[in-house]
């Protein structure tokens, strides 16, 4: 039987989770085979679902990590996905790397490594690209692209090759930066917006070409 889940969070994006795995898990399963079940949600806030969904089963603070099952991280924005992830320091291996367009032996082969808790949700990653931990991509990622801790990467946007994206960076919608430029850890890219020159850390970014307005954000936690 293939191994159970929990879905960290319970809002918009962990209910579309909950789809993509149920679907991904249910092509995986072997002939006879039982898919893998999702046990439920883990949430601090009472989110109202309706019908069709496994129930909110606990909340995040205080949820002693299971080693029999596997964990994903369901919510959004950065900042948020850094504090859950940091409340399961020390049981960062229960949250496997997730691919929807390739298996794993395809990614190895085109070079990319992928680090625990991120996920691969839609989009094209190249070659020899490197994405850190609780990443979420939904956009096109080219070669040589190093993505740092808990980056968010919305649908449609472009990163072309030889970028980094430091720890915490937010891509908007359809946002594109260009080849070898360097994101400053915890900025954001507005939706639209085109990156055409080096980001400094906290930074907001908007426009086309992008205007960037320099300690716009604080680190989280002060840091």
């Amino acid at each position: 039987m293939a191994k159970s889940y929990i879905i960290v969070g319970a809002g918009g994006l962990a209910r579309e989770l909950f789809h993509n795995l149920r679907e991904k898990c249910a092509r995986a399963a072997r002939p006879g085979e039982t898919p893998a079940e999702c046990l439920g949600f883990l949430d601090d806030v009472k989110v109202i679902t309706t019908g069709g969904y496994p129930p909110i089963i606990g909340t995040v603070k205080g949820h002693a990590p299971r080693t029999d099952c596997d964990y994903f991280l369901g919510v959004g924005i950065p900042e948020v996905r850094r504090r859950v992830a940091l409340l399961f320091k020390g049981s960062e291996n229960l949250f496997p790397a997730w691919h929807w367009l390739w298996d794993n032996a395809a990614l190895a082969r085109r070079g990319i490594a992928v680090g625990a808790g991120s996920l691969i949700e839609q989009g094209q990653v190249s070659c020899d690209a490197e994405i850190g931990r609780f990443a979420l991509v939904s956009g096109m990622i080219g070669h040589d692209v190093r993505i740092g801790d808990y980056c968010e990467i919305a649908p449609g946007a472009a990163v072309s090759g030889g970028v980094v994206l430091e720890e915490g960076v937010h891509m908007g919608a359809c946002s594109t930066i260009a080849p070898g430029v360097r994101v400053g850890a915890w900025s954001k890219i507005s939706a639209g917006s085109a990156v055409m020159k080096d980001v400094p850390p906290c930074s907001f970014v908007v426009g086309v070409p992008g205007k960037v307005y320099e300690d716009f954000f604080v680190p989280p936690d002060g840091e």
